[in-house]
């Protein structure tokens, strides 16, 4: 089924495709390769701690980029954040990953402005701007998880502050911070379930799905990066579990999110990284976001046909020569994510109950 649409001033056509997967092969992930996956994780992410509920040198771990700036970047502290309360929800954490987890929402919370946002530490103060959406999306969504996983109301107090942000902010009019947007609005809809933020979050899917390119993907102005495309695809999904059957447009998002998936799903490569043409080389793309949306989509359909997808997906990760030394440092951002939710995912698809083992312990208890 073909349904017209208006993309850029134009009309495109959105296809509602059935989901078509590849028949590329991946070796089976064990126990042992899995544990090895996270260990390494876990003690890059170690290295990477600041003690103080905070990862990294901000853009400073990015040589190459022209910001004066060593300040830890708020999306990255989301992300771990993030990253530990998967766990601690899965029951796979423990006392010192709740401890960590609350440091990092403390540092985070300390960090909001007063009307709610978050800045972009591009020098060492922090600026609001427009593109603050970004930080502030994720952090709020940090929030929001915090709240349900540990039951404190200042989460819970911070997540409502950063969506009236949100709502009276100009946004960057991009099809990214859309989908930023509106997965934040969702994971607020997860926790407080007004009705209301459905229909906000609607209004937010279609912006998208008007902007959403023949062959599923989209163009902001040029063609996103498989990571980005990613990151607006696992919020059409947020939405499509968020609509009630029958809603009037439930094909229409479900079928924004096939088109989408499929992108995804074609761009994987052999090796089970991604590549989003020939702007960009394999080599250097590290298939964090791309990992995380293909199991929420694994969740979201509870089609086990996923799952050879995110098995090549969790090898590239794992196995991707970033992990070797100070390489980890630039492109860290949502791996420790990435390989939580793919934990999860393992444990759960593989009835192994030993990979438990001794995973659950702090990163610190791995560190060399």
């Amino acid at each position: 089924m073909m349904v017209s649409s208006l993309a850029w001033g134009q009309v495109q056509y959105v296809r509602h495709d059935a989901l078509a997967f590849k028949a590329t092969y991946h070796p089976p992930l064990d126990t042992l390769t899995m544990a090895r996956f996270w260990q390494t994780t876990a003690v890059h992410s170690e290295a990477m701690y600041n003690g103080d509920g905070s990862w990294g040198l901000g853009y400073a771990d990015w040589p190459t980029r022209p910001y004066p700036a060593d300040h830890p970047l708020v999306r990255v502290a989301a992300r771990h954040v993030l990253g530990l309360l998967v766990l601690i929800e899965a029951g796979m954490g423990d006392s010192t990953m709740i401890h960590r987890a609350k440091m990092g929402l403390n540092w985070l919370m300390e960090r909001q402005t007063e009307e709610g946002a978050w800045p972009l530490y591009t020098m060492n103060r922090g600026t609001v701007t427009a593109k603050s959406v970004y930080p502030t999306a994720l952090a709020g969504r940090a929030m929001n998880r915090g709240y349900r996983v540990l039951a404190n109301p200042r989460y819970l107090l911070a997540a409502s502050r950063a969506q009236v942000w949100q709502e009276v902010w100009p946004q960057d009019d991009s099809p990214l911070h859309h989908g930023l947007v509106l997965a934040g609005i969702l994971e607020h809809y997860r926790t407080i379930h007004e009705i209301g933020l459905v229909e906000r979050a609607v209004k937010e899917g279609l912006i998208i799905l008007n902007r959403q390119l023949p062959n599923g993907s989209w163009n902001d102005p040029a063609p996103l990066s498989t990571d980005d495309h990613a990151t607006i695809t696992e919020a059409l999904l947020m939405l499509e579990e968020a609509l009630v059957d029958g809603h009037p447009h439930q094909r229409r998002v479900r079928g924004g999110a096939n088109a989408a998936l499929n992108f995804l799903l074609e761009n994987q490569l052999d090796d089970g990284n991604f590549t989003s043409g020939q702007a960009e080389l394999s080599a250097y793309q590290v298939p964090t976001f791309e990992l995380v949306t293909l199991i929420k989509a694994r969740q979201t359909r509870r089609m086990g046909e996923f799952d050879l997808a995110i098995t090549g997906a969790v090898q590239a990760l794992g196995t991707h020569p970033s992990n070797a030394g100070a390489l980890w440092r630039g492109n860290q951002d949502g791996r420790f994510l990435a390989m939580a939710y793919a934990l999860v995912w393992f444990t759960r698809t593989h009835g192994d109950i030993q990979v438990l083992e001794g995973l659950s312990r702090s990163s610190a208890e791995d560190s060399p």
